[in-house]
Parts: structure tokens; sequence; C-alpha cells
């Protein structure tokens, strides 16, 4: 690990500041015209301009020369602001003018002004900016930035609030204001950015570590371009300077074959990569073929074009149907020209798979209206299955499984279908029989299954050599189709991996978010990535950060937001990420059962994400150790084997070999837990509980079975019962024993990893202390990630 973290900062801004001093500007843009309205060796009050926080942005002296320091920021939630008074600048007939922010590169992120805060008439931001990053170059640089007040604008006086606030900057020399700038001036100022950058943290066990740069994500033409190429200026040097690895960039089929089939148009994402090469990047893009926005309007206005159905309404979307007998010719198309034209370029740090959903993601659509051309769109949660050639697939389907119509009767608890053309799938709610609802959401799943596992072979096909991560969001609705184990496996016979695109702030929803599929992932030797549902704090990268360590994983993203514009991410960023190079596989004995018999059949399993059944109570079990989750598919995989205990924490039914096959382990030694709830005995989906009865009368062999008898609120009580029923047994690893009897607060989180290495993350607002075995004591401060040896 090689890291300009802790102390080592300290001295390397040290030596960047003599830099500063001594190198000056030299080289950059001279704008002319401007006025120096504050000078930060000055006093608070300056003819112009006010300082209104000077309290809070103290002069020090930085290498020999007077500068004032910005205010720190101490809540994730809120930004620590520089608060200025000014005089009303003189501006053009538009009402433009020019601020300009010189100041000691020295650290990392986005200076980001802002006019009249919180007035009517809001001005968010700059209409126009350049060389807005602080890229730790250790030089003079000058931000530059547009603003427009419009005509009819009274310039406020003796005001409450102040006319300018910034946000990201650590160090103030000098403000200044003039006016607007050319085009070529504009030009100039961006060819004058740092390129040749060292990154501030390096690992040295490399993972990708993948954000985004201001590139435009649909609607990519020649303005989006220009304009994706001028964030691109700013952002991806600070992205190395951060240490990221690669951008992510959404290719989509519209810009790739604009006009007709078949003629190819690769302008766009060369120039972008060009730039990306100039700062020592690489490329992530993420392939998206089917999704409604990225559908080329030849296409759109084609008989081929077939979108979902829904079973709801019997309403479609633009989003192309996985059944549909046009659609893969035109994947596996585009696949074979986006491989031909960048695989043997070099550029590729890896690439993400798009095959379905509305954004590009292995599931039907569920969220967002990303429309066709940016128009709204019928689109829910719910059961995409209501087009003609879905339901051909539905009938081919049931003729593999049960031969004659018959047996489908029979298991369908007497059906009286006269043949499979007559049978449709049906809204799962509203089906009586089990085995017909089991029946209707495996084919849903399957079918989604094995798109997927489609689409990821045939871009094998086209990209050889470069690795692949399949992109699994959701949170395990059935609805999604999302097949966790299914998918991931496919990938690691693919040598790929697979990203989770659903955590958020929340450690706790992060782990029961994604602990199926990263426990799959591990198990069956995929790669490992995740990605926020959309933003997080400072705080979030501590928990990202963990959630991905506990498991040995692999990829990291996020959006460029969620770091680079706030200073308190940035700094847990720096120190938090050198944990990454002690990435080992986790210790972990105790599995929890996921339902996904359950869920196939009752939609309080995993609809609602907030749903009372399942995740508390694995929420709560996670506070007292580490677990993996198992559903069927692992079990029936064998792995069942390699853990100590099974929890169930949620679910009355399940299938009869899966039952089977935990009896099996049960007699060889393992340990069980069922909960209070359901009250009733664990069943098989045809009714049968005598296994379970057999297992309460002690009939278990070498291992033993535990039947929770307490409330099920709070979650903890059963989470408590299954910690102190395993650590009065025998047969604990000494490392998982000690884990568990360590005290800890609610909102640290503990795993072991194999090495003997204790994990620790403290996800509350106050530093945290543990005392480990022979009494060393293990302080951790507020949102951050620490590491002893037991």
């Amino acid at each position: 690990m090689q890291s300009n973290g802790g102390n080592g900062r300290v001295w390397v801004c040290m030596a960047l500041m003599a830099i500063f001093f001594l190198c000056g500007g030299a080289g950059a843009f001279e704008a002319s015209g401007f006025q120096t309205i504050f000078h930060a060796d000055g006093e608070a009050a300056q003819p112009g301009c006010r300082l209104l926080n000077p309290e809070k942005c103290p002069v020090v002296n930085l290498g020999g020369r007077t500068v004032r320091q910005g205010p720190k920021e101490q809540d994730p939630y809120s930004s620590a602001e520089w608060k200025f008074d000014l005089d009303a600048p003189s501006v053009t007939e538009a009402g433009r003018f020019t601020l300009c922010i010189v100041h000691p590169d020295v650290g990392a992120g986005v200076i980001q002004p802002q006019l009249f805060p919180g007035t009517e008439g809001n001005h968010p931001g700059p209409e126009r900016l350049a060389s807005f990053t602080v890229l730790n170059t250790g030089q003079t640089r000058t931000a530059y930035f547009e603003f427009s007040i419009p005509p009819v604008k009274i310039w406020p006086k003796n005001s409450p609030l102040p006319h300018l606030t910034i946000s990201g900057l650590s160090h103030l020399a000098e403000l200044r204001v003039g006016p607007p700038l050319s085009d070529a001036d504009w030009a100039a100022i961006r060819a004058g950015i740092p390129r040749d950058l060292s990154p501030m943290v390096t690992l040295s066990r490399p993972m990708e570590l993948v954000t985004t740069a201001g590139i435009a994500v649909s609607g990519q033409d020649e303005a989006a371009l220009a304009s994706s190429l001028d964030a691109l200026a700013d952002y991806a040097p600070l992205a190395r300077v951060l240490g990221f690895t690669s951008i992510e960039t959404y290719v989509a089929w519209n810009t790739l074959e604009p006009e007709a089939e078949g003629s190819f148009d690769f302008h766009f994402y060369d120039a972008v990569v060009d730039r990306l090469s100039a700062c020592g990047l690489k490329w992530f893009p993420l392939l998206i073929v089917g999704s409604a926005y990225a559908l080329p309007d030849w296409f759109a206005a084609s008989p081929e074009n077939a979108g979902f159905v829904c079973l709801e309404h019997g309403l479609s979307n633009p989003v192309q149907s996985i059944w549909s007998p046009w659609h893969r010719r035109h994947v596996t198309r585009v696949l074979k020209a986006f491989g031909d034209h960048y695989g043997p370029k070099g550029v590729l740090e890896g690439v993400r798979l798009g095959p379905s959903g509305n954004y590009g993601e292995s599931q039907y659509p569920a969220g967002g209206n990303w429309g066709y051309k940016g128009e709204p769109m019928h689109i829910h949660i719910g059961y995409w299955a209501g087009d003609a050639h879905a339901k051909a697939d539905f009938q081919q389907w049931l003729k593999r499984k049960y031969g004659t119509v018959d047996q489908l009767n029979a298991a369908w608890d007497n059906a009286t279908h006269q043949s499979f053309d007559v049978v449709s799938p049906a809204l799962p709610q509203l089906i009586l029989s089990k085995r017909e609802r089991l029946d209707v959401t495996a084919w849903y799943t399957d079918s989604m299954s094995a798109w997927c596992d489609w689409w990821a072979r045939e871009t094998r096909t086209g990209l050889p050599e470069t690795l692949l991560y399949q992109s699994a969001g959701g949170w395990g609705f059935r609805e999604a189709g999302t097949d966790y184990p299914a998918q991931t496996k496919t990938m690691a016979e693919l040598g790929g991996g697979i990203r989770l695109t659903n955590e958020t702030d929340s450690f706790e929803q992060n782990f029961y978010a994604t602990r199926l599929a990263m426990t799959s992932a591990r198990l069956y030797g995929a790669r490992i990535g995740s990605e926020p549902a959309s933003s997080h704090t400072a705080r979030g990268i501590a928990g990202r950060l963990y959630n991905l360590l506990t498991a040995n994983g692999d990829h990291f993203f996020t959006y460029q937001g969620n770091i680079m514009t706030q200073p308190m991410a940035i700094e847990s960023w720096l120190e938090t990420l050198p944990a990454m190079d002690t990435r080992r596989p986790p210790l972990v004995e105790i599995a929890v059962y996921y339902p996904e018999t359950m869920n196939q059949l009752d939609d309080a399993t995993f609809r609602q994400l907030y749903a009372w059944g399942f995740n508390p109570r694995a929420a709560a079990l996670r506070r007292v150790a580490d677990v993996d989750y198992l559903d069927e598919t692992l079990i029936r995989d064998g792995f069942l084997d390699r853990y100590k205990a099974l929890v169930v924490v949620w679910g009355g039914v399940v299938e009869a070999d899966v039952q089977e096959k935990i009896d099996q382990w049960l007699r060889r030694g393992g340990a069980l837990f069922y909960p209070t709830f359901p009250r009733a005995d664990w069943e098989t989906v045809e009714g049968n509980r005598e296994l379970t009865r057999r297992w309460a009368k002690g009939d278990t062999g070498d291992g033993a079975f535990f039947r929770f008898k307490g409330d099920m609120e709070p979650p903890s009580l059963y989470a408590r019962f299954v910690r102190d029923t395993l650590l009065s047994r025998p047969g604990l690893h000494p490392w998982t024993r000690t884990m568990m009897e360590i005290p800890h607060p609610e909102d640290v989180f503990l795993s072991v990893q194999d090495d003997g290495h204790l994990l620790v993350l403290n996800y509350g607002a106050e530093a945290a202390d543990l005392e480990l075995p022979g009494g060393e004591h293990l302080q951790i401060p507020p949102w951050r990630i620490r590491r002893a040896a037991l």
C-alpha cells in the first residue's frame, strides 16, 4: 500500500506549498480587466468585499505566504462555506460577470461558488466554469466562474444572507471580478488544466476504482459531446488525483448506430476515450442496447420494436421484451461492433453489461422513467410478462417441465386446462395454487437469468480479453426477476463479476440488500463490485468500503458528486481506501437462510424494501455476528456444508429437496435455528411438516435444532438468542467466538478474516472504544474502519 495518508499527507502538503510559492501560476491563462476585491492577507472587511465568517476562515502562513484557511466540514449532511458580502460587480447588459478564485492548489476537491443562496430568484451556480477542481499540484491556480444576473435583479443591500458562498475551497489567496470571457478564453483555460498528475492514494493490491466525470448519460449529440469534454477537462484529472482507475460512461445504442442498421459511429466515445487516456485513466463503459432511452429512431419506428407488457394493466413500454424474436440479433451486432472497435485499443479497464431494465440492469423494468427520447412511459414494479412472445415462451417452458397437460393440471391442484396453448402467465397475487404460482415466478425469473447469461456470453465473444461485470440491482423482490446466485454463477464461468447497484448511506441496508449476491460471488468465485443506488455522504464511504472489504471484494463505483464535491468525503476516502489493501477472505461460520421459495409465494417477504419480516431480523443478527446468506440454489449446490449454523429468520415454506439437504447437514452436526414466527412448523410446498416435527423431538443426529420461543419484537431478542446459544456450545472457531464475545455498541460492526484479523466499522457519530482479548483497547473514530489481530 502506498498512501499519502495521515502524517504522510501533511508532509506532502508542506512540500507542495513550497512549490506553490516558487512556481506561482506559471503557464496559466491570464485574464485582463479584472479587479481584486479580496486579499487573504488583508482585513476581513475590504473595499468591495467583506468576509462574514472570519472566525472560521483564519489567516495562516502557508509556505511563507499569507492565505486564509477555509472552514472544516464537521457534518456529513451540510457543507462548510466561506461567506461573503459583495458590492455589486460591474456587469454587461446581459448581467454577466466573471468571478476568479485564486488559491493554492493543495489537496483535492471541487470549488463551488453560489450567488444569493436562499434568496428569492436563487441562482444555484455559475453558467460557465473551468479550472474549478483542486488537483494537489502545489501551484497557484485560478478557478473561473461566469454568473448571469437578470437585468431586473436588484443587488441586495444589508441582507442577512451572504451574497456569495464558496464550498470545497480549503485555502484562498484572492477573489477577483471582471468581464465575461470569450469562447477562446474558456478553451485556453481548459487547455491549461494539469493532466500529468500523481494520485494521492494508490493500492498495492489493485482493484477497479470507478467513477463518473460529467459525461452526458443520454441525448449524446454534438452539444452534449462538447459539454462532456468540458466537464472531463476538470473531473478526469481530479479522478486521477483521488486514485480512481477508470471512468464510467453510458454507451447507448442510439449513439453507436444513430442513422441506420449497420452504420456505426464511434466518434462520441472516441473523443471521450482520448481525453481519459491523456489523464492516465482507463474506460469502464456500460453497454445499453434494449432500454428505452437507448433506442435509435430507425429501430423505434420499425416493426421489430417489441416492448414489455405488464400483467397488471396490459400496458406496454419501450424497454425491449427479452422474449422478442428480433432483439437478439441487434444485441449481437452491436456488441460485436463495439468489441471490434474498442477491444484492441487497450483503453478498457472493464465493461459493465446493461441487458435490460429501465437503466440497463439485469432485471425487468421496475422504477425510474427514462423513456424513449425522454418521453414518459408506463413503468412500475410489477410482472412484465404480458406480451405474446412471453406467453408462447411460458407455454414451451411448461411443456418441457410437465410433458402433458394432464400432469400440469394435477400439479396445479386439479386445474382444467385443455391444452398448453390456453395457458398464460397470470399475475401471481391472483393464483390460488402454490405450485402454479411457483411455476410462473420460476419461469419469469429463469427467463431473465437465461437472457443475462446469453447477453454475457455474447459480450464475451465480442470482447474475449475484457473484464466483464453484470449489473444487478433491486433488493430481491421477485418482480425484478433477479436471481443473484444464477447471475453470479454465469459471471464466474466467464471470469467476470457482479456489480450490485443498490447501496445507500445505510450500512445495514447495504448489507441485507447485497449479501446474497456477495455470498454467491465468493462461493462461486466471481468478482464482487458495488454501486450506490444514487447518492451517499461521507458516512457512506466507510460503510460501502467495509461492505466490500469484509467480502474480499474487487470493484468500487461511485458517482462523482458523492466524493469529489464533499471535502469530508474526500478526507474519508483518502484515509479509508488504504484498508482495501488488507482484503482477505472472511471467516464466516453462520449462514442466514434466504427464503426464496417464500419470496415467490408471498409478497410480504421482500416486496417492500423495509418489510418487517426478513430484513430487520437479518440486520439484528449482523449486529452480533458476521453472516452469509444461503438460498435454495446455494444449498442445492452443496455450500451449506461450509457453515456451522443456519438461522431461519423468516419464511415458513421451503421446497422438499432443499429441506432434505438441510436435514442431512443437520445430522452431520449442524445447528439449525427457527424463529417464533411463523408459528406453524416449517413445511414443504406440498404442506408436509414431518421433518420439522422430528427435529423438535430431538431427532437431529449429531446436530441440534433450536426453536425460539420468545417475542419477535424487537428483532434483537432473536439475535441475542442465536448468539448466546452458539457461544454456549462447542464447535465455533476461536476467532469467531472471540468476535461474538467482544462488547460493542449496536452501530459498531465486526468481521474476522481468515488470517485472524478483526475488522471493525464504527458507523456511529461518536468514537468507539473496544476492549479486545488481553485488555488491549481499540479506538475507532466515527465512520472509520480499523483492523487488529486477535
